[in-house]
Order: C-alpha cells, then structure tokens, then sequence
C-alpha cells in the first residue's frame, strides 16, 4: 500500500536507494527497518561523499521514510537533525539547472518544413513529427505523452485531451490534467491537429482495437512507452543538429516554454499549459533559458 502511495516514477526512483540502504545495513550489520539516527546520518551523509547532489539524497530520504519506524518519535525524513543535513547538503551543492542555455524550438520546425506535406511522409516521420509537434505545443512531460488515450481525445476543430491516468505530478487536491491542440492556420504543415488528424487515419488500420494513441510505426504496431518516445524525441534532435550529448529528451520542454517567453507569452499561460502551479519558481530556475542561436551563426557562415 505504501508504493501504491507513489507514482510509478517515484517508485523506480526510490528503489535505487533502497537498494543502497540494504547492502548498507548489510554491510553494518543494521536491522532495515529499525537503525538509530547516526545510521541514517552515515547513509545520508555517505551519498553526499559519493557525489550525489542535495536532489537525489532528498530522494533517498523521501525513500527511507517510507520503510523505516520513527525515530526519536519524528518520521524519519521529518528529523529536525536530518532536516538539517539536508539543509547542509543544499547550501554545499545546491540543485541546479541542466541547461545553461536551450535549443531554438525553430530548428526542429525547419526539419518538418523540409520533410513537406503529411501525407506524403512514411508512418516513420508521421509518427515523429507527431511526437515532436505535441511535445513543443503542450510543453508536457514524455510521461504524459505516453499516456494519451483515443477514447480521451475529443472534438474537432479544436481537440481536448484529458489525462486521467497516473502521473508523476498527480496527487489528490490537482485537477485532472485537460491539454487543448488548436489549428494553426498560419502554417497548417505545422499544425499539430493535422498532423494528429492523418496519424488517426493511417494507424487507423493497424492499431488492433489499441486505445493509447502512440504506437509503434513497426509492426506489429503495439502500444509504446515513455522510453521509445524519449527516443523518438532524440532522433529528431539529432537530425535537426541539435548536440544530443547536451540535450536529452525531456529539453523539449525547456525548448517550448522558452521560446514561449520570449514571444511574450503571459507567464501564468505557461505555468497553466506546462502544469506548473500559480507561483511555482520551477520555470525560472530551471526552464526559462537564454535561446542558443549559434547555428544560425555557422549556417550563415557555410552557406556559399
């Protein structure tokens, strides 16, 4: 019941450390579930020694709490003692953003204006273009991604798409999570709902009654996970020259709500659209980047 309590994400998360607290009690001879605090103290401690930043002990210590009795009448992640270890921790190596600067959503936009129309393309570039145009015009998470259902998806002109499966954000006091794709007349190569629209018609065939929206473009054409899209969301990375030993999967993200800032989108419009909370500083201490706009600089360079 207790890992019930968590997002799968949370759980897999959780589990590494775990792991490492067993071969720790292990090692010091230490009943799992009943150390005294310096043990606690020593593990924690002994990741900062490691390397590890104050994000992933935090991690640990979320993932103790849930295993280990009180101590000293406070859950464990509760201590006033490891409360400020973590503090320590904090001011010592304090988190800090993966970017210093982000990737101009353009680059990938001008890939997809190369490959022309949709229906002229294989199932392959359909289905990645598909995946690229919904993770810069929802700025959502590859997880979400995953998780779109056909039954959810509704309307025409304008289609509104509800989440109802578990994510990493969901808890009991936040609404489910609605995203909204509507036309965009200006370009409609670029239109995710076109896009979306001839995706729909040519799996049509191939889908065996499968509900979740993205499926493989291979046969037997099953339902794919958050992994094969962070794949898919690489390669189109790499094939817009994009250095993909800087940038994983998940800048997409960074890339459109960037780029949405700088366009002068309406802060609480991202947070809304992004799923950050009203106030949240997530976005601008680790999302809204400086846009790197280098290639431009070397193509105009290069060009004859």
């Amino acid at each position: 019941m207790l890992s019930s309590a968590c997002s799968d994400s949370s759980n897999k998360q959780y589990t590494t450390y775990l792991k490492k607290w067993l071969c720790f009690c292990k090692v010091k001879n230490i009943l799992v579930s009943k150390p005294d605090l310096n043990d606690v103290l020593e593990f924690l401690s002994g990741l900062f020694e490691e390397g590890l930043g104050y994000s992933a002990i935090n991690t640990a210590r979320s993932a103790l709490s849930l295993i280990l009795d009180p101590i000293e009448g406070f859950a464990v992640g509760k201590h006033p003692t490891i409360v400020r270890l973590l503090k320590g921790i904090a001011n010592s190596r304090p988190p800090h953003a993966r970017y210093e600067t982000i990737w101009d959503a353009g680059v990938v936009l001008t890939l997809f204006k190369s490959w022309g129309k949709n229906s002229q393309l294989s199932l392959k570039n359909l289905t990645l273009k598909l995946v690229g145009l919904l993770a810069l015009t929802t700025a959502q998470r590859v997880q979400t991604l995953s998780k779109i259902r056909l039954s959810n998806v509704k309307g025409s002109e304008t289609k509104v798409i509800l989440i109802d499966s578990r994510l990493k954000t969901t808890n009991v006091l936040k609404p489910l999570l609605t995203l909204t794709l509507s036309p965009f007349k200006q370009n409609p190569n670029l239109c995710v709902l076109n896009c979306l629209n001839e995706y729909l018609q040519r799996t049509a065939a191939l889908r065996n009654n499968e509900d979740q929206l993205l499926i493989s473009y291979s046969s037997p054409h099953l339902a794919i996970c958050s992994q094969t899209i962070s794949r898919w969301l690489k390669s189109l990375l790499e094939q817009a020259n994009v250095d993909v030993s800087v940038y994983k999967a998940h800048s997409f993200r960074h890339a459109s709500t960037s780029k949405a800032s700088l366009n002068g989108v309406d802060v609480n419009v991202i947070f809304s659209k992004a799923g950050w909370a009203k106030g949240s500083t997530m976005f601008a201490k680790f999302y809204n980047r400086p846009i790197d706009n280098s290639y431009k600089f070397m193509e105009s360079v290069l060009k004859s």
